[in-house]
């Protein structure tokens, strides 16, 4: 459980820095689907000039998957949001960031669970020096992956011994 910890660690890190290289290009997209979609940020008040249903009648191009039905009334369908093939790329690099931050988080967590199974096995030195060392590395912030890499390294000798 040990070395798990020091792993989901690793993987946590991972993660943290594409999000963190990403979160600007994130912030753009959502920026530009709000616009696109005419959400409303919170603490803004929403426009009266123009209807969901002028909004469902100007998208210029739909997305072939998200079609609206023949037999379908425009009005029964103005609270329904479209996204346009021009936007799909945004989405999916929306998606994408919040499948890595999540990734992080699940990482994370399977980190400190497995730092929590290694660290109630025994209580003898050697073991205390094991998890001492590999709470040093999992409480690492991980902008500084030279420090960590590092403390990996003096954990993992640890475990070894």
């Amino acid at each position: 459980m040990s070395s798990a910890a020091l792993a989901y660690k690793c993987m946590e890190v991972a993660y943290m820095k594409v999000v963190y290289s990403s979160q600007s290009t994130a912030t753009k997209d959502r920026q530009e689907l709000q616009t696109a979609l005419k959400l409303v940020p919170p603490g803004e008040s929403p426009s009266s000039a123009v209807s969901d249903v002028d909004n469902v009648n100007n998208t210029a191009v739909i997305d072939n998957k998200a079609t609206i039905p023949k037999d379908e009334n425009p009005s029964r369908i103005a609270g329904n949001r479209i996204i346009t093939a021009r936007n799909r790329p945004n989405f999916e690099r929306l998606l994408n960031f919040a499948q890595d931050v999540n990734n992080a988080m699940e990482a994370s967590k399977k980190s400190v669970a497995a730092f929590n199974a290694a660290s109630s096995k025994s209580a003898d030195s050697q073991h205390k020096e094991v998890i001492s060392s590999i709470k040093r590395a999992i409480d690492f912030h991980f902008q500084d992956v030279e420090g960590l890499l590092q403390l990996v390294r003096v954990a993992t000798e640890a475990i070894s011994r």
